[in-house]
Formats: C-alpha cells, structure tokens, sequence
C-alpha cells in the first residue's frame, strides 16, 4: 500500500475561467497561423498552408493520408515525428517507455473517415473544431503547433463565433411528436 495516494473524492481539474480560456484557445490559433512561431516550435516544412480543402474529410486510407500531408510538403515533419525516444527515469517502468513528438493537427468539421484513417500514423491527431483544447493547439504550453484546418471547420468557427465570448448556439431542427389524442367514451 502507497501511503497518500489520490483519493477518489477530491477534484484534481484546474478550473479555468471561461473566458480566459476561451482567449487562450483564440491566441493559440492566431499562433497557429503564423509561420515563424510554428517554425521556432520545431516543425519542420516548406511553406505554411493552414487551411486545406474539405476533400481531405473524406480520406479512408492511411495511404492516402499520407500521400496528402506529402502533397503538402510535410515529409520532413513526418520523418521528425516518426522517431521515437526511451525515455528517461522511472517513467519507463510506469508505462511511459516511449516520448513521442507532436506532429500536425489537423481539424475538421465533424466526425469523419478521416479520424480512423490517420490514428494509426505517429504524432498526427485529427480533432473535431467543437472540441479544440489549449492542450491539443499548444502542447507543453508552447503554442504554434502545426495546424490544419478544413475549409468547412473554419467556415463552422465564423459561423457558430467559437471561442468567441458571445457563442452563437445552432440548434438542430427535430421533429415534434405530438401527444396521442384522447378517446372520447360515448
């Protein structure tokens, strides 16, 4: 038995302002975009093209992922996220063996074929715009992670105003059921 572990009841979150975060996550993506701060993060590329077309969200095969991101002239960034060190410490015992680089993000506008033809490609995430973090748009803290947006995710963030202060909420028209009318006994 470990003396002082984690109790269950206790609330580790950091809980964070909401309009805090949301400038957070809005100077994330203004760093996103400029080529020098992705360049001094590491990443390694020719020319910087934030947004790509939506065709992209339609990708099945890891081949073809990676046959777009060489397209893009991202061959270099993948050949730096491919490799992987041991790392350091008692972590390697606790299921930490390997530290493995960041690679691009890339944002779409929902859920896709495009999330499960690139998970198994090292270092490259696809995320949904509705659930962008600070964690996943600066990792470590350090903002200016390699970021590529769809044409209809950045069509999505002007539309609905994300991590804007004033959202615009867009509800999904459904069909309403109507309660079954009453028999009337003669």
């Amino acid at each position: 038995r470990r003396a002082h572990t984690p109790k269950p009841w206790k609330i580790y979150d950091l809980k964070v302002n909401i309009k805090e975060r949301r400038k957070a996550i809005r100077s994330a993506l203004a760093a996103t975009m400029d080529q020098e701060v992705v360049k001094e993060r590491g990443h390694r590329f020719k020319h910087l093209i934030p947004i790509v077309d939506t065709k992209i969200e339609s990708l099945q095969k890891t081949k073809e992922v990676i046959k777009v991101l060489q397209s893009l002239k991202l061959e270099e960034e993948l050949m730096r996220v491919a490799e992987r060190k041991v790392r350091a410490g008692r972590g390697k015992s606790r299921g930490r063996r390997y530290k493995i680089k960041r690679g691009p993000l890339i944002v779409v506008s929902g859920i896709c074929a495009l999330q499960k033809a690139a998970a198994s490609l090292q270092g490259v995430e696809v995320c949904e715009v509705n659930k962008l973090n600070i964690g996943m748009l600066a990792p470590g803290g350090n903002a200016g992670r390699l970021t590529l947006f769809t044409e209809k995710a950045m069509e999505k963030i002007k539309t609905e105003q994300l991590f804007m202060n004033k959202q615009i909420i867009v509800k999904k028209e459904t069909a309403k059921k109507e309660a079954p009318k009453e028999k009337k006994m003669e």
